[in-house]
């Protein structure tokens, strides 16, 4: 470029002409803009690395919290198949011998040992229905229902702190002894319905005449007053029991 006063040749960042020494007006703009680009250039710059810095915050804790989401489906389901998957081992391990797991479970019933049926049954996942224990589905439900009866009525009587079971848990307790019978009834007649076809209804009429007893001893229903207090409904039952929980307190 040529200097606007002598017209010799000066260069753009040359601030004086080198023939007259005068000022170079353009180099002196040129510098400016230079000084103004860099310093729009380092804002630019710097406002890039600040989006991008919350950028890569952002998906840095959109990755975590999506991690912790899959941790935490997999935990779920682990937790979930935790007691399933060895269930399922041990039901396999029982179908694939049924004349041993048979024999454990025919060992139970001559030792009239109902609750011991029915938990390993439970335990091993045994289904009751199309398979080689079908002979077995009456007397289970039966036998469960018996355990919970048998159950509630060591809870309702042979409780060690009385007073502290009577005012925390007695009334749920008396309802599930009374539920336990319904249901147990219910299956026993079905058993009885069935009878030309169910292999186990002397054990199931043995745990019946348990639960009777039970009532009997326990609750002091005589043999003359035991069909009028099967036909109360639940809550009826559960009154009398109540009452009859309150007395054997009283008397203690």
């Amino acid at each position: 470029m040529k200097c606007k006063y002598c017209g010799g040749e000066v260069g753009l960042e040359e601030n004086f002409c080198t023939y007259c020494g005068r000022p170079n007006d353009q180099a002196v703009r040129h510098t400016q803009d230079m000084v103004n680009f860099r310093r729009r250039f380092a804002a630019t710059e710097a406002d890039v690395v600040n989006k991008t810095r919350r950028n890569t915050q952002i998906v840095l804790c959109a990755v975590l919290i999506l991690l912790l989401l899959i941790a935490s489906v997999v935990m779920y389901a682990v937790t979930e198949n935790a007691y399933s998957i060895p269930e399922s081992m041990r039901r396999r391990a029982a179908e694939r011998d049924p004349e041993h797991t048979t024999s454990i479970l025919d060992g139970y019933l001559e030792e009239g040992d109902y609750r011991s049926f029915a938990s390993y049954i439970d335990y091993n996942g045994i289904r009751t229905y199309g398979t080689a224990f079908e002979d077995y589905s009456d007397l289970y439900w039966c036998a469960e229902c018996y355990g919970d009866f048998v159950l509630q009525m060591e809870r309702l009587f042979l409780h060690t702190d009385q007073e502290k079971w009577i005012k925390n848990s007695a009334s749920s307790d008396i309802q599930s002894l009374c539920q336990s019978l319904e249901y147990f009834l219910d299956d026993y007649e079905r058993a009885q319905r069935d009878a030309d076809t169910e292999p186990y209804l002397d054990h199931i009429e043995i745990m019946r005449q348990n639960m009777m007893d039970m009532l009997h001893v326990y609750l002091g229903i005589d043999e003359s007053e035991l069909d009028t207090f099967l036909t109360l409904s639940d809550n009826r039952k559960a009154a009398a029991i109540e009452e009859v929980l309150f007395d054997v307190r009283n008397e203690s």
